[in-house]
């Protein structure tokens, strides 16, 4: 499912009921690898949560969101690497 998909399926439309800061929590994918979703949340009405983090690497923002379902397990994820080339 891609993130728009989750989106439009969970979180689109529903009833914000919390919103919140979220420490890292290791969370066994069914894959079989570990994420470890962090960052400022929305929680709404079907326990679904809509989470997004950032960082700065040297010239790269990375942003990053996932949507999470109610047991905290990452049902999307998507990423956006913002590159800045300044050479003042």
């Amino acid at each position: 499912m891609t993130f728009e998909e989750a989106y439009r399926t969970y979180i689109h439309g529903k009833k914000i009921i919390s919103v919140g800061f979220q420490q890292p929590v290791k969370t066994l994918l069914p894959n079989g690898y570990y994420a470890y979703p962090a960052g400022y949340f929305t929680e709404f009405e079907n326990k679904y949560r809509l989470i997004f983090n950032g960082a700065s690497l040297e010239k790269a923002d990375i942003q990053e969101a996932f949507i999470l379902d109610p047991d905290g397990l990452p049902v999307a994820r998507d990423t956006e690497t913002i590159y800045y080339f300044n050479d003042n």
